[in-house]
């Protein structure tokens, strides 16, 4: 098994290999190429996964599909990210991080691509399957890429790799809502986005981190226990609040509110930009608070803001309890994902699967969970009830071992 040190020489002949006679730059720097190759493959999922969610109206009416059925559709994607998820670390203790990276990408571009050739509500449920596994895969996969990059360089990048997803998703859609509005065809739009995105990864790829293989006896099946599950609960409890900000802020504004139509977007403008801002912040915090601190305060501003949100009398009180949210939960994803590769030093992989198991997982129940707790009750009492669900996320935080 390789030290440290040999491990750290192999990244630096990459490094070198990278820039052949040219001067690299100082390992750490702004222009370190493991850097910004770890910012453009979270860039391009978010791009390319943004790509095809503009074209769904399209597909609805030429299939005569309800919303109902467009429900039932997208189901298939969850399914498939929580299939695959914890699967995915059979692969990251086999494989290279460039060579996992490479085919999870390269399988969600063909199958974006695909869309374009569904024929039927059960050809497209089935290509959106597909969509699912190559997202939930590529997302374990340059989140191992990401921690490698930052334990590489010996500084924290992982938060500004989520800013750069955000950036990718509000691209990648306003791209394609041009491309829609221009009468591009489908499968002409998403072939030759994908090539394009196909081509960037290419030129990319080289100079993302590879990690040395694991023992023989790392975990093959990444489920999160043991020094895992905290910050997997963790990861959990804060999707679980961001997918209900997501689906549920404009129904409030709408409904409990009653805020002005032209108003009633911002509530998703708000959360996502301070979120956005936030984690383009959260590595240089990291440098100078500690995990416990970052997850623990975070998660008690983000219950502040539910709070205020929960009792808003207006828009605008609304919208400032949603920045407070976004800014609180912002840094503690993928300050969890640091955790679990470090927790899996020898297959960050396997760590960061676990974790995201438990997360995605909280994300896809949250906000079917708040609307039930609605029906019994009242959207503000079940918007309350996410606060006291990141108050315990506050609690655990003290658990954490970093």
């Amino acid at each position: 098994m390789q030290d440290k040190g040999e491990d750290q020489n192999h990244i630096e002949d990459d490094v070198s290999r990278y820039y052949g006679d040219r001067a690299a730059p100082r390992a750490g720097t702004r222009g370190d190429p493991r850097m910004w190759a770890a910012f453009g493959l979270f860039f391009i999922l978010a791009f390319a996964f943004a790509s095809w969610l503009p074209r769904l109206p399209e597909l609805k009416r030429e299939f005569g599909m309800t919303e109902g059925d467009i429900g039932f559709v997208l189901l298939a994607m969850p399914v498939a990210q929580l299939c695959v998820i914890p699967l995915v670390a059979f692969g990251s203790v086999r494989l290279r991080l460039r060579t996992l990276n490479l085919i999870c990408i390269t399988w969600l571009l063909v199958a974006i691509a695909l869309t374009g050739l569904a024929t039927s509500p059960i050809s497209l449920a089935v290509v959106v399957f597909l969509i699912g596994a190559g997202a939930g895969s590529t997302g374990v996969a340059i989140n191992a890429a990401g921690f490698a990059a930052e334990e590489a360089m010996e500084r924290p990048i992982l938060s500004r790799c989520h800013a750069m997803y955000s950036v990718g998703l509000a691209t990648g859609s306003l791209t394609a809502g041009l491309i829609a509005a221009a009468g591009v065809p489908i499968i002409v739009h998403l072939a030759l986005t994908n090539t394009a995105l196909l081509v960037v990864l290419l030129v990319i790829v080289r100079a993302v981190v590879d990690t040395r293989k694991p023992e023989d006896d790392a975990p093959k099946f990444a489920w999160p226990k043991g020094a895992l599950l905290i910050p997997g609960l963790i990861a959990m409890g804060c999707l679980m609040a961001e997918g209900v900000s997501v689906d549920w802020s404009s129904i409030y504004l709408a409904e409990v509110i009653d805020a002005p139509a032209a108003l009633v977007g911002a509530g998703v403008a708000a959360f996502s930009g301070a979120m956005a801002v936030m984690r383009f912040a959260g590595d240089w915090i990291s440098e100078r608070m500690s995990p416990r601190l970052i997850v623990g305060g975070g998660a008690m501003l983000s219950a502040v803001g539910y709070g205020i949100t929960a009792i808003a009398p207006n828009a605008p009180v609304a919208f400032v309890g949603l920045i407070l949210v976004g800014f609180g939960l912002a840094p503690i994803v993928p300050l969890a994902f640091r955790i679990a590769g470090k927790l899996s030093p020898n297959a960050p992989g396997v760590g960061v699967a676990a974790v995201s198991t438990l997360g995605y997982a909280g994300f896809l129940l949250g906000p079917p969970l708040v609307g039930l707790v609605a029906e019994a009750s009242s959207l503000r009492l079940s918007l309350g009830a996410v606060a006291g669900l990141l108050l315990i996320v506050a609690i655990l935080s003290r658990r954490l071992q970093t």
